[in-house]
């Protein structure tokens, strides 16, 4: 994805980033892999190709890849020249990303050639996900806000993951219903401008709107600058509506 997504951080961070991480509260939080593919529609092609296409893709799933859950993301609000439609994937480890990877590559040719005929993803990279506030389960349909951020001079991604958990307890207290991660890059993106992104979820827009308004106009952006404003700045939200492909088991 363009500027939001997903990105690399040098080789060691990949070492780093599978072994679990120290939370503000001192347990551990475990690191998993998730996908992201940045598409636009082949001419001629829309939404009913495409689940055309998904069918028998779960179809496959279910047949080989049952941990494996999967994300479609149409941009709602966003500047000019993002992408059509994102496809975001996630397992619940790297021995299940690996086992996915390569059954893909050898029994899912034939869906990723059908694929391939309906929306063209340039862009193909991956993240690693620690929860913020994470739901128990997979969270399906809901809308889905990406931030990217950049870290302050002499602080680390450690730092900034630490103020994410501070923060987001901060918001619980204020009786925000939301759902977040802290991304950080791992393979395929090349050098980007920023050092992670922050991801928010809400099931409906209603308590997208409820937060919001704690956030400006109840004290909750002061708290989380005060916070969060210590060791990285975040640029302006991208929201898209999420559609569940499938939920792993």
């Amino acid at each position: 994805m363009s500027k939001f997504l997903l990105s690399v951080i040098m080789l060691t961070a990949l070492s780093l980033g599978w072994v679990t991480a120290a939370t503000a509260q001192g347990g551990q939080s475990k690191a998993v892999p998730v996908e992201f593919f940045a598409c636009n529609w082949v001419e001629g092609k829309g939404r009913q190709d495409l689940e055309k296409v998904i069918a028998d893709f779960q179809k496959y799933a279910d047949a080989n890849d049952s941990k494996y859950s999967a994300w479609l993301l149409y941009p709602q609000f966003h500047r000019a020249g993002i992408f059509d439609i994102g496809w975001l994937g996630s397992w619940p480890s790297g021995v299940d990303f690996g086992v996915s990877q390569e059954k893909w590559l050898t029994e899912g040719r034939d869906i990723a050639a059908a694929f391939a005929e309906v929306i063209d993803c340039g862009e193909h990279i991956m993240a690693l996900s620690m929860p913020i506030n994470a739901p128990e389960g997979t969270p399906e349909d809901g809308v889905l806000l990406v931030a990217q951020c950049s870290l302050k001079e002499d602080k680390t991604l450690q730092d900034a993951y630490a103020a994410h958990l501070r923060s987001g307890t901060v918001m619980k207290s204020k009786g925000s219903l939301s759902v977040s991660w802290f991304y950080y890059p791992a393979l395929g993106t090349g050098d980007m401008d920023f050092d992670y992104w922050h991801l928010v979820g809400f099931y409906r827009y209603s308590d997208m709107g409820a937060t919001m308004e704690m956030y400006v106009n109840e004290g909750g952006i002061q708290e989380a600058q005060e916070i969060i404003g210590t060791t990285s700045s975040c640029d302006p939200w991208t929201v898209f509506d999420a559609e569940s492909v499938r939920v792993g088991t």
